[in-house]
C-alpha cells in the first residue's frame, strides 16, 4: 500500500465523492478537494480548493501524493452553457495546473477523468468506436475534456508524468444531481408522475454505472505499466430509449413515459464504444448490466430524495 495520499480532485462530486469514499473504506489515505464541501461525510480528509488556486494545489502535493484522480470539472455539457470561459478555466487551465504540479513534486500517477463527448459525433455506420479514433468535439464541455485528455498524454511523453486517461459515458447512480434523465424517470415513477421527453425515439445512449467507473479508476491507479494512454470506459452496450423505457417499466410497471422522436438535441450520436483495450491492460471489465445499475439506482432513490 502507498504510504502517501491519493488526491482526489472533484471530492464532491458523483464520481470523485464516491472513489474517495471506496478509497478510504480500502484503508488508503486520501485527500479531496473541491470547491464546495461534500454534502455527507465519505470518512477522508477534505480540502476546500479551486483548481485555479496553484498555491494551495502545491500545498497539497506537497504533503506528499503518491497519484491523483482527476475527477474535477465542470461535469457535462448541460452545465455552464452561459459562461464558457468559466468551463474553459475550470476543466482545461484547472487540468493543466494538477498535471504541472504532479511534474514538479514528481507524483507517481495521474488519472485524468475525460469524457466520450471528446469524440464527438461518430458516423451511425461505425459498429466499434476504439481510443484511436480522432476526437472531433462539437460543444464547449467536449473541446475542454479533449484538450485535457490531450494533454495528459502530452505530459506523459513529454514532460515525464505517468498519466493515464480514462474516458467515461454518461454515468449514473447514487449521488449524482447534475442533469439526468434515469433520474427522472425513476422519481417520476415513484411518485406516480408522467415523464414526457422531448427526445428519445430511435436514439441511443451508453451508460455507465457509477460503481464500474470507481472500479476503473482504481485498477488505473494501481495497474503497474500501460501500453496505450487513454481507455473507453462504458457498460459496452449501446441502449436505445425505448429500451431504457422498458426497463423502467420493469421496476415500476405502472410508469407513464412518453417519448419524442429524434435525437437529444443537446448530445451526439456515437457509434459503440470499445472497451477490449481496458480489459486487456487495466484488468477491468464492466460488472454493472444496465438492469442491475438501474434496479440499485432505484432503491437508492427511494430512499434519497433529491
Amino acid at each position: 500500500m502507498p504510504s502517501s495520499a491519493v488526491l482526489v480532485t472533484g471530492a464532491a462530486g458523483l464520481i470523485g465523492f464516491t472513489l474517495a469514499k471506496k478509497l478510504t473504506e480500502m484503508g488508503r489515505p486520501v485527500i479531496g478537494t473541491d470547491t464546495v464541501r461534500p454534502d455527507e461525510d465519505g470518512g477522508f480528509r477534505f480540502v476546500r480548493a479551486d483548481l485555479s488556486d496553484v498555491h494551495r494545489i502545491h500545498a497539497m502535493f506537497a504533503e506528499g501524493v503518491d497519484a491523483v484522480a482527476h475527477c474535477g470539472a465542470v461535469s457535462g455539457p448541460m452545465l455552464g452553457r452561459d459562461n464558457p470561459r468559466m468551463v474553459v478555466e475550470s476543466n482545461l487551465v484547472g487540468t493543466a495546473n494538477i498535471l504541472e504540479a504532479a511534474r514538479i513534486h514528481k507524483t507517481r500517477r495521474v488519472i485524468y477523468c475525460s469524457s466520450t463527448s471528446a469524440y464527438g459525433d461518430s458516423t451511425k455506420s461505425a459498429t466499434n468506436l476504439d481510443e484511436f479514433a480522432p476526437l472531433s468535439p462539437t460543444d464547449i464541455y467536449g473541446a475542454t475534456k479533449a484538450g485535457g485528455d490531450i494533454l495528459t498524454r502530452a505530459y506523459r511523453v513529454s514532460a515525464g508524468v505517468d498519466g493515464i486517461v480514462l474516458r467515461f459515458c454518461w454515468v449514473f447512480g447514487p449521488r449524482r444531481r447534475t442533469e439526468c434523465v434515469i433520474r427522472q424517470m425513476l422519481k417520476d415513477a415513484q411518485a406516480g408522475r408522467p415523464t414526457t421527453l422531448p427526445y428519445g425515439g430511435g436514439f441511443h445512449r451508453q451508460y455507465v454505472y457509477i460503481d464500474d467507473v470507481v472500479g476503473a479508476l482504481l485498477k488505473a491507479i494501481d495497474v503497474n505499466a500501460v501500453n496505450q494512454p487513454a481507455y473507453n470506459i462504458t457498460a459496452g452496450v449501446r441502449s436505445s430509449f425505448e429500451d431504457i423505457v422498458k426497463q423502467v417499466k420493469a421496476l415500476y410497471p405502472m410508469a407513464a413515459i412518453t417519448l419524442t422522436q429524434g435525437a437529444d438535441p443537446q448530445d451526439q450520436v456515437h457509434a459503440r464504444f470499445e472497451v477490449a483495450a481496458a480489459a486487456r491492460e487495466l484488468g477491468w471489465t464492466p460488472q454493472w448490466p444496465f438492469d442491475k445499475g438501474l434496479a440499485a439506482y432505484a432503491k437508492w432513490l427511494e430512499s434519497h430524495p433529491i
